[in-house]
């Protein structure tokens, strides 16, 4: 059985990577699955700046935080960016709050 939980977005979201700020995301939408007996995140953004191009790359694991909301998603994987837009797709571990 598969249901949708909820939802939450933010158009300006802090990115984090090994404990330090690397960029934001523009546009980002987080959506809580339930799949199999188990919670999934899913989560798309229009946008991806980063202070460093190396950052902004598919397969990295960062951490999205919506500042306006007080919510963390740990451990988001990039799924695939589309170039030159730097819109995408990602996964997430779990969702927190932060203060």
């Amino acid at each position: 059985m598969i249901k949708m939980e909820r939802t939450c977005g933010s158009m300006r979201a802090r990115v984090m990577y090994q404990g330090q700020e690397i960029g934001s995301m523009e546009g980002v939408y987080v959506t809580q699955w339930f799949v199999k007996n188990k919670y999934r995140f899913t989560g798309t953004f229009t946008r991806f700046l980063t202070k460093d191009p190396h950052h902004r790359r598919c397969g990295i694991v960062v951490d999205v935080i919506f500042p306006d909301k007080g919510i963390l998603i740990k451990e988001s994987k990039i799924d695939w960016i589309k170039e030159p837009t730097g819109s995408g797709t990602f996964t997430a571990k779990g969702i927190e709050s932060h203060i």
